[in-house]
This record gives C-alpha cells, structure tokens and sequence, in this order.
C-alpha cells in the first residue's frame, strides 16, 4: 500500500492515526492528573491531622489547666475534716488555749482561700440541693435553712463538700 491509500483511508474514517509521541503525552497528561489528585487528597490529610493536632493540643492544655485548678480537691477536702475538728475544740474551749486554737484554724482557712476554698452560708438562705444535704426537717420557714450542722465549701466555683443543713417545714 502506498501513502497516498493510507492517508485517504485515515480521511475517509475521520481520525488520524495517533503519534507515540501524543500517545505518550496523553499517558503523561493522564498521570499528571492522576497526582494533582493525589496531592489534593494529601493536602486535604495534612490539613485535617493538623486539626486535630490542634484540637489534641488544646483539649490536653484544658486538662492541665482543670488538674492544676482541681488537682488538690482530695487534700483539701480531708483538711476541711480538721477544720471541723478546730471548730467543735473552740466551741468548748475558753482562754488562751481557745485563742490559739482560733489562729490555727485562720491560718489553714488563709492557706485554703489562696488555693481557691470558700465556705459558703446556708442559714436563712432557701435550701438548693446543688448547695445543701438535707439531713432534718424542723419548724421554720417552708423550704428554708433555719440550721447548718456542717459547713459547705466551694473550690472555685465546684461545690466539694455540700452543707448539712435542717430544713424549715410548716
């Protein structure tokens, strides 16, 4: 066959016979795609993994900061034991020794506000189960603290020991 059969049977079909060289640019132009895919997708992973390296990041800086704010709440909350302990001797105490006893327990009262502790009152205040432990029911004003058997305490803004408390009844 001559040229001239091979060009007009290539006319009479309509499609040139494709070169190596565009085969080939094709194939590279197909892969060229095939990675600006691949890379789009690795974009997208680099993005997401920094997130929630972000959010990782992040949620343990929280955690450190609650464990640095809460981390002592155990220890305190035996100390306000000894409080307690403080308050029944001064209640029956007289003198110097009382007068002693009553620095002590200003003292560790100081050390334990520097650490975020405060007591919180509950007479005459209405009863809040978020706040009070119900232990007696008595006369006094309906739904009302009218006696404080054990003070309550906050540290910060979680209450750690709740105030057993008698309520008022009609």
């Amino acid at each position: 066959m001559s040229e001239d059969s091979t060009a007009s049977s290539t006319e009479k079909t309509g499609k040139k016979r494709k070169s190596k060289k565009d085969i080939e640019i094709e194939n590279l132009k197909k892969e060229l795609e095939a990675v600006k895919a691949e890379s789009e997708e690795l974009k997208e992973l680099v993005q997401r993994l920094q997130a929630d390296f972000d959010n990782y990041r992040k949620r343990v800086q929280r955690e450190n900061e609650l464990r640095e704010k809460y981390g002592c709440e155990k220890l305190i909350v035996r100390m306000l034991d000894v409080i307690d302990t403080l308050e029944r001797a001064i209640a029956h105490e007289k003198g110097d020794f009382r007068t002693g006893l009553e620095m002590i327990k200003a003292q560790i009262e100081s050390i334990l506000s520097d650490f975020g502790v405060e007591a919180f009152d509950s007479v005459g205040k209405d009863f809040d189960p978020n706040l009070h432990e119900a232990i007696a029911a008595g006369e006094g004003e309906e739904n009302t603290v009218v006696e404080e058997y054990q003070k309550g305490y906050r540290l910060y803004d979680k209450v750690i020991r709740h105030a057993k408390v008698k309520v008022g009844r009609r």
